[in-house]
């Protein structure tokens, strides 16, 4: 029987697509975000480096104003949108009595902004973030993290992502990992 339920933040509650980038940008940006997510972001999920300061990193770069504009904290709720539905069926299965928690790949500056817009301890028992652990998806120490943390049991934990190499790494470690892409997926896998 399912208890507990982890998910990931960016694709499943707030959108981090390119297709929003698109949008947002009006424009085909699917280079820019292969350059402004690109490995060196890592040290930003990590928590090694601040957003801010990264930003900076493309001062001499053409698309420095869009990099800004894309990452800046205070365009987070136009790059980095809440997905209301998703959010709100979420939000929705603490009241039929999971626990609920989040495991995400995040800056702190998307932490704050996350946390200003849903108030995270509203909904959820808990959550591990990268940019506080030093460690990423799919790593398998974050999952030991959370399991460990909250003294989850595998066998009554489901877990939703919208990275398949994050599912798999979960599944490996012994927690049941779905891929998310809609909501449906939430709702076929408790029933």
């Amino acid at each position: 029987m399912i208890k507990n339920i982890i998910f990931d933040i960016g694709g499943v509650m707030f959108d981090d697509s390119t297709q929003n980038i698109n949008k947002v940008l009006n424009e085909n940006s699917e280079l820019l975000c292969k350059k402004v997510y690109g490995k060196s972001f890592l040290d930003c999920v990590l928590g090694n480096t601040e957003v801010s300061d990264y930003i900076e990193s493309f001062r001499n770069d053409s698309d420095y104003e869009k990099v800004k504009y894309i990452l800046s904290r205070n365009n987070l709720h136009i790059s980095y949108p809440l997905m209301k539905e998703n959010f709100e069926y979420i939000s929705g299965l603490k009241a039929k009595g999971y626990n609920l928690y989040i495991l995400s790949n995040i800056t702190r500056d998307s932490y704050e902004y996350v946390n200003e817009t849903i108030d995270i301890s509203k909904i959820f028992n808990g959550g591990v973030y990268s940019y506080q652990e030093g460690v990423v998806k799919p790593d398998r120490r974050i999952y030991e993290l959370i399991v460990d943390r909250y003294n989850l049991n595998k066998d009554e934990t489901l877990f939703f992502d919208d990275k398949q190499r994050n599912v798999d790494a979960a599944n490996e470690f012994g927690i049941k990992g779905v891929l998310f892409k809609t909501i449906e997926d939430v709702e076929n896998n408790l029933k």
